[in-house]
């Protein structure tokens, strides 16, 4: 659901134009049309056709949601389906999935959708986080941002609580997503009282999770993998979080808890 879901499809074409600073021209250049066109097409003088709102969609690299958004605004039906991941048509990319997670062990991974909700997760990550794999994205948002064994366990808890605001700020600037949105103002209500930290001279070239255990402390960092080109909104809107040891201890303690 996005923000703007009452507005005219005009209303909404200049809406990401100005979201993605570009000029009429510019814009009508890289969708194939003229800047005129899409001026009468934004003062609602001309009526769109169902291509030029499909290159439109493109030209402005809209996520698969939004697009369908323009379509419906236009008076189209949407193009992009949305289907259950467990559908027969999205099962082989889920497969293949759940194959990248589980070779990734004995490291942990896991899968979200566009709420943060866990997919799918391989079992050194259900070993990691197991009270995580069946929360609500409130409840996971709650569960991480609260004092509680969640902070107390990871060394640099603010450094990544504040990077995960910085990047859903970025996907709800992207997507317009109206429940990301909601999720982002719950996590800030409990930063109240928590201070960015500066980065420090000499520290990590990429900001990843310190796990206290015991009297050790594993340092990670992750990736994010993305299926590309995807004409399905739940398979484009899946993230895949790859958790990588950066020191030999940190390996170690991946291997034994595998």
């Amino acid at each position: 659901m996005t923000n703007n879901s009452k507005a005219t499809f005009g209303q909404l074409l200049k809406l990401w134009r100005k979201k993605a600073s570009l000029s009429q021209q510019q814009l009508a250049l890289t969708a194939g049309t003229t800047p005129r066109h899409l001026s009468f097409i934004e003062t609602g003088r001309s009526r769109p056709g169902r291509s030029i709102v499909l290159r439109l969609g493109q030209a402005l690299d809209l996520p698969l949601r939004n697009r369908n958004a323009l379509l419906v605004a236009a008076g189209f039906a949407p193009s992009f389906p949305e289907r259950d991941l467990q559908d027969e048509l999205t099962q082989p990319y889920f497969r293949a999935v759940k194959s990248i997670l589980e070779h990734h062990e004995p490291n942990p991974g896991a899968a979200f959708n566009s709420l943060g909700a866990i997919v799918l997760a391989n079992r050194p990550f259900r070993k990691m986080f197991p009270e995580c794999l069946k929360l609500s994205p409130e409840q996971a948002v709650d569960t991480f941002f609260s004092p509680g064994p969640y902070r107390d366990r990871m060394e640099n808890w603010a450094e990544v609580a504040w990077a995960w605001i910085d990047r859903q700020h970025h996907e709800v600037a992207r997507t317009d997503n109206v429940e990301l949105a909601r999720l982002v103002e719950r996590a800030l209500d409990h930063m109240i009282d928590v201070e960015r930290p500066e980065p420090s001279e000499g520290g990590p070239e990429v900001i990843g999770p310190r796990f206290r255990v015991g009297d050790r402390v594993i340092t990670t960092f992750f990736t994010v993998m993305k299926i590309e080109s995807a004409l399905e909104i739940a398979l484009s809107e899946l993230r895949i979080e790859l958790l990588f040891p950066l020191d030999v201890a940190s390996a170690e303690f991946f291997q034994n808890l595998g």
